[in-house]
């Protein structure tokens, strides 16, 4: 009972400053415009920041990025039997099997490991978070694109287009980054040099507010269908089932036998794993419908239930 309690209470701030979103966006404190902007301003510019630093200071090995390989095709094996199950379910919701795939990894799980095990182990949690990145710019971006121009006739993304907004996003140019200059040993130049080292600190100030700006904008954009808050109930439940069978094979058989990475390499496996599916999927259903109605309910049912998994399998993990 103790162990469980000491876990909660880590998860505590994560909890408490999604509730504080919930009641800004209840009682109308900040816009939605604001809320906009903010969400600019961490995908862009404070979450880059935080995973540079992160990585730049971490001691790093060639064998971590096989685990990032590893996490990627594990991508593909879900996102594969999602077909499966959207057979199973008998579900006409085009974008059903797309949320079998993927993780929004740095807006739960990060705050959660970071509460959990401390801002110095991030990179190992961000290292593997390269395969998922990677699964949802080169895969599931192409499936939602194809699914949403089959909707409405509008034109497919070319893979010129698909190739900028990879080569372009800020997460992997700042994971890049920062892996280059930590296995090239560039962090001492970067730390004693007072041009480099301002930056770094201007850097850092962006870093510490990303996850109490990240917390405050998902408790801000979780809404509930309450008539059909159920409704994608046993399909949440199914998709974290299927994320811990994956995430217990992956960290036996690749991360522990295969890699011999350490025991929080597979509690950021772990974390990741039961984290919700991408945001970036209702982006692309267009307008009011009951498919975007259901997968707002299972995005927003599944962040709760990922926070209580969490707590839970910590208790029994550690």
């Amino acid at each position: 009972m103790n162990d469980i309690i000491t876990i909660a209470l880590k998860a505590f701030p994560v909890i408490a400053l999604i509730t504080t979103g919930v009641v800004l966006e209840k009682t109308a404190f900040i816009s939605a415009e604001a809320v906009k902007g903010m969400k600019k301003l961490i995908m862009n510019l404070a979450l880059p920041c935080l995973l540079f630093l992160i990585l730049l200071d971490a001691d790093l090995q060639a064998d971590y990025l096989w685990g990032s390989v590893a996490v990627f095709i594990t991508c593909l094996l879900a996102f594969s039997l999602g077909f499966l199950f959207k057979k199973i379910w008998k579900s006409s919701n085009a974008f059903f099997l797309a949320v079998y795939s993927s993780f929004v990894t740095g807006v739960i799980g990060y705050p959660l490991f970071i509460s959990t095990f401390g801002a110095e182990h991030l990179y190992k949690l961000a290292i593997l978070d390269i395969g998922n990145l990677l699964f949802i710019f080169i895969v599931l971006a192409t499936f939602l694109d194809k699914v949403g121009c089959n909707q409405t006739g509008r034109k497919r993304m070319s893979l010129k287009d698909q190739a900028k907004h990879i080569v372009k996003s800020p997460f992997l140019i700042s994971m890049f980054l920062g892996i280059l200059v930590s296995m090239l040993d560039g962090r001492t130049f970067f730390h004693t040099n007072p041009a480099t080292a301002a930056l770094l600190t201007a850097a850092g100030m962006l870093a510490d507010i990303t996850l109490p700006l990240i917390l405050l904008v998902i408790g801000y954009e979780l809404h509930f269908d309450l008539k059909q808050l159920l409704v994608p109930l046993p399909a949440v439940l199914l998709r974290i089932g299927m994320m811990l069978l994956l995430a217990y094979l992956l960290n036996t058989f690749v991360i522990d036998r295969l890699l011999g990475l350490d025991r929080l390499f597979q509690m950021a496996v772990y974390t990741m794993f039961i984290c919700p599916p991408s945001f970036i999927i209702p982006v692309f259903i267009e307008g009011d419908c009951p498919d975007k109605s259901f997968i707002m309910n299972f995005l927003s049912l599944n962040v709760i239930l990922s926070i209580v998994t969490f707590i839970i399998l910590m208790t029994v993990l550690l």
